[in-house]
């Protein structure tokens, strides 16, 4: 009788093994899914964040003679840096301003950023996800039109 519990055990042994190697994969990818969307979120965060102090930045500049671009674009730089994000491309960034000389509105723009999955993307096949994100500020300067 104890040799027929014995080979029963055996057999449930190897069973299991069968098991674990039939669910590790799904439960490596559900990780690393998790891993990557969660990276991906916080770029998009980071993004966010710089493009929002890159417009805040615009919006209080003093010196309405020169264009705010080359200056925003550098905060926004600057802050996604702070934010950990040193891969922001900054040739998809964008400056528009409502008009010179005393312009009103401060839109910050990014067209078509990727931003990478690097283990999820590479295992199932996927392109990076491509991101456009805008920011308005109202400038601090604009004049409001008074009543009669």
């Amino acid at each position: 009788m104890r040799i027929h519990r014995r080979r029963r055990h055996v057999a449930r042994r190897g069973a299991v093994i069968v098991e674990f190697a039939l669910v590790v994969p799904l439960l490596f990818l559900i990780l690393f899914g998790v891993i990557d969307f969660s990276r991906a979120y916080s770029q998009l965060n980071a993004m966010n964040a710089a493009l929002r102090e890159g417009a805040r930045f615009g919006s209080v500049m003093k010196n309405l003679s020169v264009d705010p671009s080359v200056a925003v674009k550098a905060k926004v730089q600057q802050t996604a840096a702070v934010f950990g994000y040193k891969s922001l491309d900054m040739s998809k960034v964008t400056v528009t301003t409502s008009g010179a000389p005393d312009y009103e509105y401060v839109t910050v723009t990014i067209t078509a950023h990727p931003v990478p999955l690097p283990v999820t993307g590479r295992f199932l096949g996927l392109t990076p996800l491509t991101v456009t994100r805008s920011v308005t500020y109202r400038s601090e300067r604009a004049e409001t039109e008074v009543g009669p």
